[in-house]
C-alpha cells in the first residue's frame, strides 16, 4: 500500500493503534485492489478509465456477450449460491459465482458457522474482524466462489429491524472500522467483497412489496444525516479497495435506490470515489434505465438487464456506452483481482476446518457483552457443584438464526449443555422450560381422522424414525382438527426428506425442510428438533377447545437433483397450554433443588420466531419472560443468557442475579459458552446498541414520531436526524437500561492520567488503564467528543471518536495514545456540500460507555 494511501487511511480511521496495525498489514491487497482517492469533479465513466486489457477486451465483446455480463442467469454447476454470472471464455473471461454472507460463505457444501456481525461488532477489535473476513474469503474461494456478499454496513436505527444480527450496531465510526477490515480481510485472499445495502436500508416494513412495488414506501433522509450516519462505512469500504457495491431495495428520496442516480452516481463513484461495480439486490431492479443511473449488475435474472436491455440499446433508447461503462466496471474488478490474467491470490484446496474454527470461537468470546453481575459469574464452588441449565438454546446448539450465513460444520456442533458437562466432568441438570420441537398431535384431536392422498386415512401424522416413509415420496394430508381445550398454542411442522407445510383454515402457517438449489440444511428456526429435524414453528396462535379447524399438511419429496437425500419424515406437532404450564413448573422445581439456575432465553431475527420480518415486540417470545420471572423467583441466584441478535425488555432484570449477553454465537458457540460461564475466558465485549427500557424510549419508535419507522401517507421520514441511538437518548435525556458501549468484566479497571493536546487539525488523546482486578481481562476504553459552545447546527452531546480494545494481566498498566480525527469532529454542511469543523473548546471524555465516563478533558 503506497505510504500517501495509508496516510490518507490513518487519518479517515482517526490513527487508531488498531487502524494502523491492520493497514500496515494490508500490503497484498493493495495490489489486488488500491484504495481510491476521491476524484474533485464529476465522476469519469467506467469505460474511460479502463486499463489497457479492458479496453481490448470492450472491442471484442459482442453486444450480446457484453449483455451476459451484466445480468444474473442460472449456474450450470448448481452450487448453492445466490448469483452467477457466465464467462466469456473465446476472450478468457471466467464465469463469477456470488455467495452470500455475511456470517460465512452460504453455499451447497459445509463452511465456518461464523457468529453473525453484531458478535462480531461488540468485541471492538477490527483486527479480529480482518481474520474474520479473512476466512470468508478464503473458504469462498475454496468452495469455488468469486464474490462475498459482505460486509453488511447499515446503520442500526431501530431495535426492531430484522437484520441488525448482520451488523455491528447504531454508531457510524464503529460501523466503518469493522466493516472496512472486513473487506481487507476477504480480498486479501482474492475474493471480491461485496458491501451491502447501499442506501439507508434500515428496516423491512414497508421497504419493498415484491407484489406490489407501488405500496413500497419512500424513505426520506436528509443530506446532513446520510453524510454523518449511513456513508461514513461505505466510504471505508471504499477507500479499502471495495470491489463492489449491492443497491438496496427502498426507495431513498424518490427513486428506487437501484435507480438513484444521486445515490449511484453522484454519491458513490463522485464523492466518495468508488470505482468498482454496483450489483442490485435480488429482484431489486425496475427499469432498464437504472444502467444509465449507475447499476452495472441486475440480479438474480436479466428481466430488465437482458433481452429489454438489448432491444432498448438497438432502438436508440439507451447508448452502448452505458453498456460500455457497466461492463468495464466488472471487468475491471477481475482485472484487479488476477483474475484475466492469471495472476488472482491462489485459491486453497480444502478448508482448513480448524483455523475457521478458532476465529469463530474467538469471536462468540470476545463478543460477548456482560450487562450485569452481582457475582453470579464466572460459576465456581457451590454454584458449579449444584447447577442446573434451563432453556431449549442450553439444551440443543443454537448457532445462529436463518438467512444469509454459513450453517456451520455440524460435527463440530456442541450444545452449551454438553460443553459445560465435558468441560466441568461434572452432571449438570437440565430442564427444557420452553419446548421447541413439542409432542406429535395425536389422533385424539382429528376425529374423522386425516385422509392421505392415494392411501386412506392416519391417525396423527408422525412418520419419523423407523415409520419414514420411503425416499422421494409425496403425501398431502387433510382433515378436522379439534383442540381439548381454549388457548394458546404452538403448532409446528417438522420435516426431513421433503419439503413439509402446514395450514390451518386455509391460512398457511409454516414451513420447513425445502430445499435451496441442491442444498439442504436445518434453516427453519433458530434451532432444529430435538431428534435433527428442520422445525418450522408458527407463531402462537389462540385456539377454541372444540371447535373444528380444517388442517391441511404437505410433504413433497426431494427429487433426485437434492444432493443428500433421505428417507421423508413428518411430524405435525405440537405444544398445548397445559404442556407449557408443566415445562414452566418443572423448570421451577429444578430451581429450587440447585445452588444456581442458569436460564437460556432466545429470539429470532424478525417475528416471534425468526423469519425475513422485522420485529414487532423486545419482548422475549414463547413466554420465556414468563419462565425467567419464575424461575427467578424460586432461586434469588439465577443466571440469564441471551441469545439475541439485539436489545430485549427485561421485566424481570431486578430479580436476577447476572445477565449475559452471549449473542448469536456461531459454531462454536457451545464451548464458547461455557468458558464465560466458568471463567476460563472473560468477557470484554461492548453492546453495540442501546438497550432501551422500553421500547417507545427509542428515538426510532417514538410514539410522537411514527413518520420515523412505521412510515405515513407512504413515507417512511427520519426525523431524528442524526440523533438516533445513543445520540437520541443524549439529546432527550432518557436513561436506558444499558448503554451504548456498556460491558462489563470479571475484572475491574482504573483509568487515570488524561492528556490531550491539539494535534493537527484533530487531537490526541492519552490516558492510562490499569487492572485493579485478579483475572486477566479485556477493555474498550472509548473516546466521545462534545460539541463547541456555538457550533452553528445543533451536534450530539457525545460523539464516539476512537476506542482500542486492550487485554491486561491482573495489577498492570498501559499507557494508551488515541487519536480524534478531524473527521469526528466535523459535520456535514449541506449548503457547503463539505465538512466543516466547527471551531471553539470541545469536552473529551474517556469512558468505559457512552454513559459511565471516568475521565474528562478538553481542546480547542
Amino acid at each position: 500500500m503506497p505510504a500517501t494511501t495509508r496516510r490518507e487511511l490513518l487519518k479517515q480511521l482517526g490513527g487508531t493503534a488498531a487502524a494502523f496495525a491492520f493497514v500496515a498489514a494490508a500490503g497484498p491487497l493493495a495490489a489486488a485492489a488500491p484504495a481510491a482517492a476521491a476524484p474533485s469533479g464529476s465522476p469519469a465513466t467506467g469505460a474511460a478509465k479502463a486499463g489497457p486489457r479492458v479496453r481490448e477486451l470492450l472491442a471484442r465483446l459482442t453486444l450480446d456477450e457484453k449483455i451476459s455480463l451484466v445480468h444474473g442467469a442460472a449456474d450450470p454447476r448448481r452450487l448453492g449460491q445466490a448469483g452467477y454470472l457466465p464467462g466469456v471464455a473465446r476472450l478468457g473471461i471466467p464465469e463469477l459465482r456470488l455467495t452470500d454472507g455475511p456470517a460465512g460463505v452460504n453455499v451447497a457444501a459445509s463452511a465456518t458457522g461464523l457468529p453473525p456481525v453484531s458478535t462480531l461488532g461488540a468485541a471492538f477489535n477490527p483486527g479480529l474482524a480482518r481474520e474474520y473476513g479473512a476466512v470468508m474469503g478464503r473458504e469462498g474461494r475454496t468452495l469455488g466462489m468469486d464474490v462475498l456478499l459482505a460486509p453488511q454496513i447499515e446503520l442500526s436505527r431501530t431495535p426492531f429491524f430484522s437484520r441488525n444480527k448482520d451488523q455491528s450496531g447504531e454508531d457510524p465510526y464503529l460501523n466503518a472500522l469493522i466493516g472496512e477490515a472486513q473487506v481487507e480481510g476477504v480480498q486479501a485472499q482474492g475474493m471480491l467483497a461485496q458491501a451491502k445495502h447501499f442506501l439507508a436500508n434500515n428496516q423491512r416494513l414497508h421497504e419493498f412489496d415484491r407484489e406490489h412495488p407501488e405500496n413500497s414506501y419512500d424513505f426520506v433522509v436528509d443530506e446532513r444525516t446520510l453524510h454523518e450516519l449511513y456513508l461514513p462505512a461505505f466510504e471505508a469500504v471504499v477507500r479499502a479497495g471495495c470491489a463492489s457495491v449491492m443497491s438496496a431495495y427502498n426507495h431513498l428520496n424518490g427513486p428506487w435506490n437501484s435507480e438513484n442516480h444521486r445515490v449511484l452516481t453522484e454519491i458513490l463513484r463522485g464523492e466518495l470515489g468508488f470505482e468498482g461495480f454496483v450489483t442490485s439486490d435480488w429482484g431489486s431492479t425496475h427499469s432498464t434505465a437504472a444502467l444509465q443511473a449507475g447499476l452495472d449488475m441486475q440480479m438474480w435474472d436479466g428481466s430488465y438487464f437482458g433481452e429489454p436491455l438489448k432491444k432498448a440499446i438497438e432502438d436508440g433508447s439507451i447508448p452502448v456506452g452505458a453498456l460500455d461503462t457497466a461492463v468495464a466496471r466488472i471487468l475491471g474488478r477481475y482485472d484487479a483481482f488476477g483474475m484475466l490474467d492469471g495472476s488472482r491470490v491462489p485459491a486453497r484446496k480444502r478448508i482448513d476446518v480448524e483455523a475457521g474454527a478458532r476465529v469463530a470461537r474467538e469471536v462468540a468470546v470476545q463478543g460477548a457483552v456482560l450487562l450485569t453481575n452481582d457475582g453470579g459469574l464466572p460459576l465456581s464452588g457451590a454454584a458449579l457443584r449444584s447447577l442446573a441449565l434451563i432453556g431449549p438454546t442450553a439444551g440443543q446448539v443454537a448457532v445462529s438464526v436463518s438467512g444469509e450465513r454459513a450453517y456451520g460444520f455440524e460435527d463440530r456442533m456442541v450444545s452449551p449443555l454438553d460443553a459445560l458437562r465435558r468441560t466441568t466432568g461434572r452432571k449438570i441438570a437440565y430442564e427444557v422450560g420452553v419446548d421447541l420441537t413439542g409432542t406429535a398431535v395425536p389422533a385424539s384431536a382429528f376425529p374423522d381422522g386425516l385422509v392421505r392422498t392415494g392411501h386412506g386415512t392416519d391417525d396423527n401424522i408422525d412418520f419419523t424414525g423407523d415409520e419414514a416413509l420411503p425416499m422421494g415420496a409425496s403425501a398431502t394430508w387433510t382433515g378436522t382438527f379439534v383442540p381439548p381445550a381454549t388457548g394458546e398454542y404452538a403448532l409446528n411442522i417438522q420435516g426431513w426428506g421433503a419439503a413439509v407445510s402446514l395450514s390451518l383454515d386455509g391460512d398457511e402457517l409454516a414451513t420447513a425442510s425445502g430445499v435451496r438449489d441442491a442444498f439442504t440444511r436445518k434453516w427453519s428456526s433458530i434451532v432444529p428438533t430435538t431428534d435433527g429435524l428442520d422445525n418450522g414453528r408458527a407463531a402462537p396462535v389462540k385456539l377454541t377447545g372444540g371447535r373444528s379447524y380444517a388442517v391441511v399438511v404437505k410433504a413433497t419429496g426431494w427429487d433426485e437433483r437434492v444432493v443428500e437425500r433421505a428417507p421423508v419424515q413428518v411430524r405435525f406437532a405440537w405444544v398445548t397450554p397445559r404442556q407449557r404450564t408443566a415445562h414452566i413448573e418443572a423448570a421451577v422445581r429444578l430451581a429450587r433443588r440447585v445452588h444456581t439456575p442458569v436460564v437460556f432465553a432466545y429470539n429470532g431475527e424478525g417475528g416471534a420466531l425468526g423469519g425475513s420480518g422485522d420485529l414487532t415486540t423486545l419482548a422475549l417470545p414463547v413466554h420465556q419472560d414468563e419462565l425467567i420471572a419464575a424461575v427467578a423467583a424460586a432461586n434469588r441466584r439465577t443466571v440469564v443468557v441471551l441469545n439475541t441478535g439485539g436489545p430485549v425488555t427485561m421485566p424481570w432484570r431486578r430479580a436476577v442475579r447476572t445477565v449475559l449477553h452471549a449473542g448469536y454465537v456461531g459454531q462454536e458457540g457451545g464451548w464458547s459458552t461455557a468458558d464465560l460461564l466458568t471463567g476460563r475466558a472473560n468477557p470484554g465485549g461492548k453492546s453495540v446498541v442501546t438497550w432501551p427500557k422500553k421500547e417507545s424510549d427509542h428515538p426510532a419508535l417514538d410514539p410522537a414520531h411514527p413518520e420515523r419507522y412505521y412510515g405515513v401517507d407512504g413515507k417512511v421520514t427520519y426525523s431524528e436526524g442524526v440523533f438516533t441511538g445513543y445520540r437520541g437518548f443524549d439529546k432527550a435525556g432518557t436513561t436506558p437500561l444499558f448503554p451504548f458501549g456498556h460491558g462489563l468484566s470479571y475484572t475491574e479497571f482504573g483509568y487515570s492520567g488524561l492528556s490531550v493536546r491539539r494535534a493537527g487539525q484533530g487531537y490526541e488523546v492519552s490516558f492510562t488503564v490499569t487492572n485493579r482486578g485478579h483475572r486477566t481481562g479485556a477493555e474498550v476504553p472509548q473516546v466521545y467528543v462534545g460539541p463547541p459552545r456555538h457550533a452553528g447546527v445543533e451536534l450530539p452531546v457525545r460523539t464516539l471518536a476512537a476506542f482500542e480494545r486492550v487485554e491486561l494481566r491482573p495489577g498492570r498498566s498501559r499507557r494508551i495514545t488515541l487519536r480524534v480525527a478531524e473527521r469526528q469532529l466535523s459535520y456535514w454542511d449541506t449548503g457547503r456540500g463539505r465538512w466543516v469543523r466547527p471551531e471553539g473548546r470541545r469536552a473529551v471524555y474517556v469512558g468505559s460507555s457512552s454513559r459511565d465516563i471516568r475521565l474528562t478533558g478538553g481542546a480547542h
